[in-house]
């Protein structure tokens, strides 16, 4: 009978016993029909595990409860073939056992919401055998879980707490944190959903402090009114504060939004149609409404401001160039969603870093339009 080439164990990584766990292991020769492990106590050099099983694939799996955690073991392999040929046991590899380790956010549940832009992470860690905890590392992800930021890896178990700054208001993301013990056991705290809300006080909100001797008060007047508005139906959502409605759909505001004097409006917006309108307003003192649209002309894009009326020139247009830096990636292509619809909004470094800043001017009777974009940032107030 021939011997067959002998296998060579894989590394084996921390494990609690309590469940089944897989050691794999290589071997080139005739294929394997079988292999034994045996399992010595690293302490005691007792036999604890003799089993054979009866599987091509290569690796040999120990059944729960084998083991007890806490304890070290060494491991060797052993395959056959179909024609009763063996191999040489595996030359040994060490294996530790542990109990599962508590690992999670300290107050902090699954869909929590936080009242701040600037959350403050903590992280709980226990092992009941006492295996150090070796390093971790804290994750971010949007709401779609693609990866916003993360805290690189840290090692001290005495400060395991980690900030993410400038979450964005009225947002959703997810929180993860991944570490390793000494031994190789390795933890996650699994994605937590948490929902940022926070007050934001608006550049252009003034209050003024009146005070009443006669009465001995003080009352508080702002320019804050509050706007009415309705929509068509129900093919919108709101996420990361972003109003996001369906072609078929209209959001109109009928209440409290009336100007009459020389003005600026300012319409910001992500991921627009070419060549339909996506805002309309009622011109000051006539029943006539101009809109904005976006559309191609030879090889750059426009905003088209469409004006009715005029007092002096009539029914016109106006044309504001989008930067094409915004609008292209670095190769030159188009950004769209699957929709075909612009990403007007994209940097060549992060698609969601700026925002489409449309802005509507009305002075001595004429109209005028300016495109820009800014960085999206956050205001917080604590």
């Amino acid at each position: 009978m021939a011997t067959l080439n002998t296998p060579l164990i894989q590394p084996i990584y921390a494990f609690d016993p309590q469940y089944n766990y897989s050691v794999s292991f290589t071997y080139t020769g005739n294929q394997t029909v079988r292999n034994r492990a045996v399992v010595l106590d690293n302490d005691t050099y007792q036999t604890v595990y003799d089993s054979e099983q009866d599987r091509m694939r290569l690796d040999h799996v120990f059944p729960g409860g084998t083991f007890v955690p806490g304890k070290t073991y060494q491991v060797r392999i052993q395959v056959f073939d179909a024609y009763g040929n063996e191999s040489a046991l595996s030359a040994p590899v060490l294996f530790y056992c542990f109990t599962t380790p508590e690992f999670y956010f300290e107050d902090m549940q699954d869909t929590a919401t936080l009242h701040t832009a600037n959350p403050k992470l903590t992280l709980h860690y226990f092992q009941r055998e006492h295996e150090p905890l070796q390093d971790f590392q804290f994750y971010l992800y949007d709401y779609d879980k693609s990866l916003a930021a993360s805290s690189g890896h840290k090692y001290d178990p005495a400060d395991m707490s980690h900030t993410f700054y400038g979450l964005k208001n009225e947002s959703e993301y997810y929180i993860r944190t991944t570490g390793t013990t000494v031994h190789g056991f390795s933890v996650d705290t699994g994605y937590i959903k948490i929902n940022i809300q926070y007050f934001v006080m608006p550049a252009n909100v003034l209050f003024e402090a009146k005070n009443h001797p006669e009465n001995g008060s003080i009352s508080l007047e702002s320019g804050v009114i509050d706007i009415g508005y309705e929509i068509d139906n129900d093919n919108y959502s709101l996420k990361n504060s972003e109003l996001i409605i369906g072609s078929d759909n209209t959001l109109t505001y009928n209440a409290g939004f009336k100007i009459t004097d020389e003005f600026k409006v300012f319409v910001k917006a992500r991921k627009l149609p070419l060549n339909s309108a996506f805002f309309k307003m009622r011109c000051p003192e006539t029943g006539n409404y101009l809109d904005i649209h976006v559309e191609k002309l030879g090889k750059a894009y426009y905003g088209v401001l469409h004006v009715p009326y005029g007092k002096t020139l009539g029914a016109y247009h106006v044309f504001a160039e989008l930067p094409q830096s915004y609008i292209a990636d670095i190769q030159g292509f188009l950004l769209a969603d699957t929709e075909n619809n612009l990403i007007m909004l994209a940097g060549t470094d992060y698609q969601d870093l700026y925002t489409t800043v449309f802005e509507i001017s009305y002075k001595k009777g004429l109209y005028d339009l300016h495109i820009y974009y800014e960085a999206d940032t956050v205001t917080e107030d604590i």
